[in-house]
């Protein structure tokens, strides 16, 4: 059960949710509205859901936040991308913290052992990776959360590696973070 402390309202569609499902966002003094999700900006805070579509909507509005939040609301036109490039930016720094911690097993055959020994909390795959290689760790992977979110040469940059395709990140503390990154990544582009 959610803590009623950690439910906050989407301030477009009324809806009452996690803070974990929303996205936190702050008006200045001068009226710019500029993405809080790390809860350090001064500023009257609101959020919204987690949803590229809700804010593509919003965006499409004239003064869209004005009358809810009662003020001049400035909006930058490219807010979606911008969202999008820090949950994507927060999924990718997520993925190399576990790979600095140890957490994060590479390459086909180590993640298949670590799915067979009930290590891996989840599975990420490359969006270009092959369909053999995918099938095999689908089938071994039954309840188990798999992301693809990321090419090969994203997910290659990111850990400072070559032919990055198949990762596991082992269960643990360093699981829960990672995978908050990356559902939220997930949700975001596809709600």
């Amino acid at each position: 059960m959610v803590d009623e402390l950690e439910m906050r309202k989407c301030v477009w569609s009324g809806q009452v949710k996690d803070k974990a499902e929303l996205l936190r966002f702050v008006v200045l003094k001068n009226g710019t509205c500029l993405p809080d999700f790390n809860k350090k900006i001064d500023g009257r805070g609101f959020y919204l859901s987690n949803s590229k579509q809700l804010l593509l909507d919003l965006m499409q509005k004239k003064k869209p936040l004005n009358k809810i939040l009662h003020r001049d609301v400035i909006l930058a036109e490219d807010m979606p991308q911008i969202v999008e490039q820090i949950l994507r930016k927060k999924a990718l720094d997520a993925i190399n913290l576990a790979r600095k911690s140890g957490d994060l097993v590479l390459g086909f055959e180590k993640v298949k052992e670590c799915i067979e020994k009930g290590q891996a909390a989840f599975v990420i795959e490359a969006t270009d990776a092959g369909n053999d290689g995918r099938q095999k760790i689908a089938s071994m992977v039954a309840d188990m959360e798999q992301y693809v979110l990321f090419d090969v040469a994203t997910l290659s940059n990111a850990l400072n590696r070559e032919n990055t395709v198949h990762l596991a990140v082992k269960k643990g503390k360093m699981s829960k973070m990672v995978g908050l990154a990356m559902q939220r990544y997930k949700i975001f582009l596809n709600a």
